[in-house]
């Protein structure tokens, strides 16, 4: 282990000397002195430093960075699988934007990637039944504010449900719009306020 953790600290060293970095590889806690020698090295004597089994360094885990790092990476791989989710379940360039942030390039982008063609034009309204259980399975569940993470999980769960037992799917942009026009339509209901 000691020679790869050698090798890989000797070989960023070099590359910041080269590149002018001198207050980098001080940062990495090389004195200057240290520096001047390792710089003048020759070929052969790099080799060797970075085979030799001991280790010149002392390696210690910032657990709470590393916490921080963990809890940023689940944050962000559970933030990948919801867009990816909606955009596989049709939610609009509007709708992916506003939950997202994703831009219009964005959103075709993923829609090529994950092989979803989105018809041109309006998308089909749903029947009266479909649009009663839409807003009933809504009612039963919904958390709250329509522009959150939990609306639009509620949200791409009615889609699936509904689209389960049926040839013609229901796609998330119309789900959302029928829940948005109806939470609307209410009397005293603000949206996203």
């Amino acid at each position: 282990m000691f020679k790869s953790l050698n090798y890989a600290f000797l070989t960023e060293t070099l590359n910041a000397l080269k590149d002018g970095e001198i207050r980098r590889c001080e940062a990495m806690g090389f004195t200057y002195t240290e520096l001047e020698a390792i710089n003048n090295l020759s070929l052969e004597e790099l080799f060797s430093l970075c085979r030799d089994s001991a280790g010149f360094l002392n390696i210690h885990i910032d657990h709470d960075t590393l916490r921080r790092l963990l809890s940023k990476v689940c944050d962000e791989t559970e933030w990948q699988m919801r867009v990816s989710r909606a955009v596989a379940l049709g939610g609009s360039i509007e709708m992916l934007s506003q939950f997202f942030g994703l831009s219009s390039g964005e959103v075709c982008s993923r829609r090529r990637f994950v092989g979803v063609n989105v018809a041109q034009g309006r998308n089909p309204m749903p029947d009266e039944e479909t649009d009663t259980q839409i807003w009933q399975l809504w009612q039963a569940r919904h958390p709250g504010a329509l522009d959150t993470m939990e609306a639009i999980d509620v949200m791409m769960d009615i889609t699936e449900e509904l689209s389960a037992d049926r040839e013609d799917v229901i796609l998330l942009n119309v789900v959302w719009n029928r829940i948005v026009l109806n939470e609307g339509n209410r009397p005293g209901r603000v949206i996203n306020g």
